[in-house]
Order: C-alpha cells, then structure tokens, then sequence
C-alpha cells in the first residue's frame, strides 16, 4: 500500500524544516547523545551474546553435576544439580525471548 506523496507546498515546508534543523547545532547534539545512551536494541537485546556464553557454561555445570551425583548419589551434589538448572533454564528462557524480541522489532 503506497502512502499518498506531499503537495508542492508540503514538501517544500518539509525542506525548510529539514534545513533548520540541520544548523541547529544543539539539537544534533542532543540527537547524538540520545543515539548514545539509547541504541536501538532493547535491554534483553544486549544480553544476547553474555546469555548464550553463560547459557553454555551453566549447561556444562550442570551436565558434570548429573555425572558426579549420580556416581556419588551425595544429596549436597543433588542439590546442586537442581539448583544449576534452574539458573540453566530461567538463562535459556531470558535467551530465546530475547532473540524472539529482537528478531521480530
């Protein structure tokens, strides 16, 4: 679906605001420094890449954690265990929405 264009008397209102603020040296500082501290991918975007590094380091805790307590079958290792992967799975969901939230902006 085409948007309609601008008359002849738009577009020229549209140059001369365009003009403006182009020599209008604080606003482009201020338009640089709101670029700065806000780049456009959201909180959870950020943690992409840490997530998916601790995503794999808690999943292999958590794995040696299985193979030692089953061999050992020591409550404390159990405890452990469980413990591991419930930070395992709150990482993996955080993980995916994310991904899911910055796939689909």
């Amino acid at each position: 679906m085409d948007s309609p264009s601008l008359s002849a008397r738009e577009q020229q209102t549209w140059q001369q605001i365009a003009a403006a603020l182009e020599q209008d040296e604080l606003f482009g500082r201020r338009l640089r420094t709101l670029e700065a501290h806000h780049p456009r991918r959201g909180r959870l975007g950020r943690l992409i890449p840490s997530s998916g590094r601790s995503l794999a380091l808690l999943s292999a805790l958590s794995l040696s954690l299985t193979i030692v307590a089953v061999a050992l079958s020591h409550t404390p290792l159990i405890v452990a265990f469980g413990s591991v992967s419930v930070v395992s799975i709150t990482v993996a969901l955080v993980w995916l929405c994310a991904r899911r939230w910055t796939a689909h902006p």
